[in-house]
């Protein structure tokens, strides 16, 4: 194989691999959000 056929597999690997961890990512970030909020408006520990 080329390098350039090599390249192009890795670089659609890495697309399908960033695509499938992004709702993970998203999930993560909105929980950290909740939490300041409801740390915001109660004080204390929030939910987590």
């Amino acid at each position: 194989m080329t390098v350039r056929k090599i390249s192009a597999i890795g670089f659609l690997l890495a697309l399908c691999a960033t695509s499938a961890c992004a709702p993970l990512v998203v999930g993560g970030a909105a929980a950290v959000v909740a939490d300041e909020v409801i740390e915001q408006d109660q004080g204390g520990d929030g939910l987590f």
